[in-house]
């Protein structure tokens, strides 16, 4: 469980967090450009993020390479982890001055479970999330190309 100490608050757009591997974690609030660079991987360039599209819309952003998105969910709280379709989940890579997304784990994962049982499931997840605009996050990390990419290919396997 996770206790008020595990979170240092800086300010409403910055704290640091207690991970699970020791040691704590910058974690950013609708970043500014240069927030996203000061957090991203050293190593990989690349950011974590967590995204709510409800209003008001919120992303959380993190180094890639210091803590997975199960680590950092319950922090966010309980309606902020990703068994709802109103939360997205992923990787940005920077690349130049901007960053973009090249990572979704969860839909491999969901996309590997079209062939179950669980097909009616997660056709009803996937179409709610596709429904929801998720342009906004483009003033963080372009997101559009990505998103519709999948989106594609979860069209084609239900078709």
């Amino acid at each position: 469980m996770i206790t008020v100490s595990d979170i240092s608050k800086i300010s409403d757009r910055h704290f640091k967090a207690r991970i699970f591997r020791g040691g704590y974690l910058d974690v950013f609030v609708n970043p500014s450009k240069s927030e996203i660079r000061q957090v991203a991987s050293k190593k990989s360039n690349r950011i974590r993020f967590t995204a709510d599209n409800r209003s008001p819309h919120k992303v959380w952003v993190w180094d890639a390479s210091k803590a997975v998105h199960y680590e950092m969910l319950p922090l966010l709280g309980p309606d902020r982890c990703d068994i709802y379709p109103y939360i997205l989940g992923g990787v940005s890579e920077l690349q130049g001055s901007n960053a973009v997304m090249i990572g979704w784990d969860n839909f491999h994962h969901l996309m590997n479970l079209m062939d179950s049982s669980s097909r009616e499931n997660v056709i009803e997840f996937l179409s709610r999330l596709f429904s929801y605009n998720w342009s906004w996050l483009n003033e963080y990390f372009g997101v559009t190309e990505y998103i519709g990419k999948r989106r594609l290919e979860f069209e084609g396997k239900i078709q």
